[in-house]
């Protein structure tokens, strides 16, 4: 932590039942006051307003249930036009829960409108509770400006049904992640974790804790059954041992700091004290510090002691040994008889107590009880000094008292080594050294992590923080290591319904986000890792297991991942420049490369089908989704296949990518139907392979745009994002489609009912549509948009899993924290930051439009007859030197019988008027009568990789337009081109109009196919030079023939 101030939350009064706590708490400067950087635990303030002194309309108070606070409860509650309004002051502006107490028998899923200062702001939802005698809560979010607020909880329907209604507790929103994996970048990890993993789960016994410890030497095994922490309050007599009643939140910093911090008891916060336990697993060391902070915030001393207890996972019937080394202070367990590890738990100063146990041991009076059965009795552990058994566990505990308004802070460390003198050097590293030197020590190695790495800077800081602290996340996701065996990391950090799944897809994405962010070396690692995944056939499966990167068999077949992993090569390699990496995975390459183009489909055009994105259905079909993974795919690998000499192979990859592009464009009314839903203006989420359309509004299609399959500014972009954001909730929240059960009430759920209504919002598909808005220039909207994405994270701004609740406006914790919801974010923030293009540029498209132009002379009459012209968008600021003017934006291209029509438009969008040398115009082609010269030199020099045969061009100093030919090498005047217009511009748009008849060219057949290549050049310090290319290979195209479509204006 860098600095900050001390914040104390002071009582207010208020006419209704206030329950004031104080906050005490480091804190950075923050939109949100109360996600913050916490040095220490901290305690959340929470007033609670009795509903029955609340304004009532229509209802009544009643006391005949037991179990209400206050003096009785609303009953009576149910008919359209009922209400209870609070009134409720909150100090400081930022995002809050409103935590409704409520009971319901009457069998039914009730709601009520929830109104703040008059305006609905969302639904509450109140399950049956199965008693009127039993009260529950369910929560609704908002954001509350500092001030006295009204909040309506309104009858707006008949079915909404009938509730008792007892209090309302405002809180400031602190929603946390469950669980977070560690790692020392080197050879280990382990997964801190709370004690629920989700809302239902009922299956978790013990509270936070580190649940699983793994190394390089077996990763499949756990080497610890918990690591696990317990407390007793001695001054007065208080236990705090059941911890599986401890709330927590736990999150990382920027300092590679996890912490974990101690919240609620059993239902109530302990009474002045706040504890935290934070650990750093320290890079390229065999060894995890902890940090217990304990806070005094009342006025007397307080005495506590903390049991801190190793439960090692011997996974044999055999015998192993554990014993205290009193010279070091550790414990030592000798798991080598099992054919496991030494572990050791150390204190850096004195314990109170020690213990070497077994764990099955619970006689208070026996030498070895376990550590936890004496501490409950009377807060000693044995002092045993060994133990052979077959389920060893070991503890210290340190007494520790904490003055009034004051912290005291306790280190311990837990330790992995492979042999006895292993593990003793590793003890001795970790003892010349104290705790907190550590922790200043991973935070240093953090730092030059960070350094000279693409992180954008934000005048709201804390989008910035997001970004730092969810690339600490990653990090210690991945499994560490240097070979093809490491390099993966999980699809979330929670493994409670995914386990320790990898999505291919989402990894690869991930991938993508640490490449663009300037992480090459783990990026690098991972792509090597999924190429070593690859089947022989060039496919990856959906998912694999990270501890023995098996095949999960999760919903076969998800191609997705191919064209992500295409992508992901050629950008690590441009950020690179690593030809020993593209070495080791071209073939690779090559081989998912070839599969995807190979089994295009021959009548429709698109790619393999398959089941993703969403894994609903039970048949492959073809989705957008990947789809566009595919042509941005195909474009990658056809500039791979360019940059390792296969230019005839990148000519295939070129074309099978635009094969797809104009499957994706064609409208879903024709014979073979493409995606473009004609009728109303979107992508549909697929096409069956029945060949009927599934016309789902489905927002994962807005990967057409990040990708840049599809030109943001096309109409058909502009009209699919119109329509895709009228799901819009919770302001700029996106579902995955309207009506979404997932995360509600669908069987397969990860978490059960988490987002209490259909269509939670998925932040990442709020991101696609962000980078949509960044290249289209609404750079406020995108802006707003990263806000929202930071106001929607858990505790500490770790990233949400999959969704969150539009209800309770926080996280669907049960896949929190996801890679790659935080992958999505760091490429919108990259791109908005004007540091990262995420779209993918062809090198070369297949073009062929029939469609004749009325040429009139001006040109800037003739741009609406290019409406429904495709055109084919070039990679920005590309030109040799900056100068937009000769910047190549988009090209359009079509014929009729008797030429061909081109038109250019430059990035600036003005072009200076005819007179002096400026710039260039210029068309070469392949097309040819016959035996005729060739060279593949531009007028200047530049290899365009083509035979080349003639070149049509006009400066805009020119009177006329040339022709060239090709003489001995060299291109050569053949003769002015009279017979149409000559080439012309706009001044005013930038646009460029050029036509070449065919005869020109030899006359070909329609059906012919010819490559062009256009070119500006320009002028400067007496020189013509080339400026900028955009290459098309173009089919001669009948009236009755198929066009191969770009994109439309």
């Amino acid at each position: 932590m860098n600095g900050g101030f001390v914040m104390n939350i002071k009582k207010c009064k208020i006419t209704a039942r206030i329950l004031t706590v104080t906050l005490l708490v480091f804190i950075l400067a923050s939109t949100n006051a109360f996600n913050t950087i916490s040095a220490y635990a901290v305690t959340y303030p929470e007033n609670t307003y009795e509903a029955e002194t609340a304004t009532l309309n229509n209802v009544t108070v009643n006391t005949n249930h037991p179990g209400y606070t206050g003096t009785g409860f609303v009953d009576g509650y149910g008919e359209i036009g009922d209400y209870v309004q609070f009134n409720i002051t909150v100090a400081t502006e930022g995002d809050y829960t409103l935590r409704l107490r409520y009971s319901n028998n009457t069998g039914n899923y009730n709601k009520r409108s929830v109104l703040v200062d008059g305006v609905k702001i969302s639904n509450a939802y109140f399950p049956d509770n199965g008693s009127w005698d039993s009260w529950s809560t369910t929560d609704v979010g908002t954001t509350l400006s500092a001030g006295t607020h009204t909040v309506r909880v309104l009858v707006e329907s008949s079915s909404d049904g009938f509730i008792n209604l007892d209090n309302l507790v405002v809180t400031p929103k602190h929603v946390s992640v469950r669980s977070l994996y560690l790692s020392n970048w080197s050879n280990m990890m382990a997964l801190w974790q709370a004690s629920h993993l989700a809302g239902n789960d009922t299956i978790s016994t013990k509270g936070p804790r580190l649940s699983e410890l793994r190394y390089s030497g077996k990763w499949t095994v756990n080497q610890i059954h918990d690591y696990s922490s317990f407390f007793r309050n001695e001054t007065d007599g208080v236990k705090y041992n059941q911890v599986h009643d401890f709330d927590s939140e736990g999150y990382f910093t920027e300092d590679g700091v996890l912490h974990n911090n101690y919240l609620k008891y059993n239902g109530s916060y302990i009474p002045n004290l706040e504890i935290s336990k934070d650990y750093v697993m320290v890079p390229n060391q065999n060894f995890i510090v902890v940090r217990y902070s304990l806070t005094n915030t009342g006025n007397t001393s307080l005495n506590y002691s903390i049991l801190d207890m190793l439960h090692p996972n011997n996974t044999t019937s055999n015998n192993v040994t554990a014993y205290y080394d009193s010279a070091r202070k550790a414990l030592i367990v000798d798991m080598s008889a099992s054919g496991q590890p030494y572990l050791a738990l150390g204190a850096f100063e004195t314990p109170t107590y020690y213990q070497v146990a077994n764990d099955a041991d619970s006689n208070l009076s026996s030498s070895t009880c376990s550590p936890w059965y004496t501490f409950d009795n009377d807060g000693t552990l044995k002092n045993n000094s060994s133990v052979t058994t077959k389920d060893p566990s070991v503890g210290f505990v340190q007494n520790v008292t904490v003055a009034a308004n004051n912290t005291s802070y306790v280190y311990f460390y837990l330790a992995l080594g492979t042999s006895q003198s292993n593990i003793q050097s590793i003890i001795d590293t970790v003892r010349a050294n104290t705790g907190s030197y550590w922790f200043d020590y991973t935070k240093n190695i953090y730092n030059n992590w960070f350094s000279g790495k693409t992180i954008p800077e934000f005048n709201d800081a804390d989008l910035t923080t997001v970004i730092k602290r969810n690339l600490v996340m990653i990090k210690n996701c991945i499994r560490p290591g240097n070979t093809t065996e490491d390099g993966a990391f999980p699809a979330t950090t929670n493994p409670y319904n995914y386990s320790s799944k990898v999505w291919a897809r989402d990894s690869a994405v991930t991938a993508l986000a640490l490449d663009a962010a300037g992480f090459t070396a783990e990026a690098g690692t991972y792509w090597k890792w999924l190429a070593a995944r690859q089947a022989a056939n060039g496919t990856f499966e959906t998912c694999y297991w990270l501890w023995d990167n098996t095949d999960a068999n999760f919903v076969e077949p998800e191609y997705d991942s191919m064209g992500i992993f295409l992508v992901g090569v050629y950008r690590h390699y441009l950020a690179t420049n690593d030809n020993a990496f593209l070495d080791s995975v071209y073939n690779a390459v090559k081989k998912t490369a070839n599969f995807i183009m190979n089994n295009i489909n021959l009548n429709n055009g698109f790619g393999p089908e398959d089941k993703s994105i969403w894994e609903e259905g039970d048949y492959s079909q073809y989705y957008t989704y990947t789809q566009a993974a595919y042509a941005a795919g195909l474009r990658a690998a056809a500039w791979l296949a360019q940059i390792k000499g296969e230019p005839a192979l990148a000519d295939s990859y070129n074309g099978a990518s635009s094969t797809i592009m104009t499957a994706i464009n064609r409208d879903d009314t024709d014979i073979y139907k493409g995606l473009w839903n004609v009728n109303n203006g979107y992508y549909n989420r697929c096409i069956n392979t029945d060949n009927t359309a599934n016309t789902l509004m489905d927002t994962s299609t807005n990967i057409l745009f990040a990708l840049g399959v599809i030109d943001v500014n096309s109409s058909r972009a502009r009209s699919h994002i119109a329509k895709m954001e009228t799901m819009t909730a919770d302001t700029y929240g996106l579902p995955r489609y309207a009506g979404d059960t997932f995360y509600y009430t669908s069987p397969w759920s990860p978490g059960g009912n988490e987002a209490l209504e259909a269509a939670p919002s998925w932040p990442q598909m709020t991101m696609w549509n962000a980078i949509y808005q960044i290249y289209t220039g609404n750079t406020a909207k995108a802006y707003e948009m990263l806000k929202w994405f930071k106001n929607r994270t858990a505790t500490g701004f770790m990233v949400t899993g999959e969704c969150i609740s539009n209800v309770t406006k926080a996280p669907c914790v049960s896949t929190a924290s996801e890679p790659v919801t935080a992958a999505a974010y760091i490429l919108a923030c990259l791109a908005y930051a004007n540091n990262y293009d995420t779209r993918v540029y062809a090198s070369e498209s297949n073009a062929g439009c029939y469609k004749s132009i009325n040429v009139t002379p001006g040109a800037s009459s003739d741009w609406s007859q290019y409406q429904y012209v495709p055109y084919y968008v070039d990679s920005p600021r590309d030109g040799v030197v900056s100068d937009p003017q000769t910047d190549i934006q988009k090209v359009y291209i079509c014929n009729d019988n008797d030429n061909i029509y081109i038109r250019i438009n430059n990035v600036a969008g003005t072009l200076p008027g005819f007179g002096s040398d400026n710039f260039e115009m210029t068309v070469y082609t392949d097309f040819n009568a016959g035996n005729v010269s060739t060279t593949t030199n531009s007028r200047y020099g530049t290899n365009l990789g083509r035979n080349l045969t003639y070149m049509f061009t006009r400066r805009n100093s020119d009177t006329g337009y040339s022709k060239y030919a090709v003489n001995n090498g060299n291109w050569v005047f053949n003769k002015n081109i009279t017979s149409v217009i000559e080439p012309q511009w706009d001044t005013s748009t930038g646009g460029i109009e050029i036509v070449i008849p065919r005869s020109e060219i030899g006359s070909p057949a329609n059906g012919a196919w010819g490559h062009f290549v256009i070119s500006l050049g320009r002028y400067a310090n007496g020189t013509w030079s080339d400026q900028d290319f955009l290459k098309l290979n173009y089919r001669l195209t009948g009236s009755i023939d198929s066009w191969l479509y770009g994109n439309f204006e």
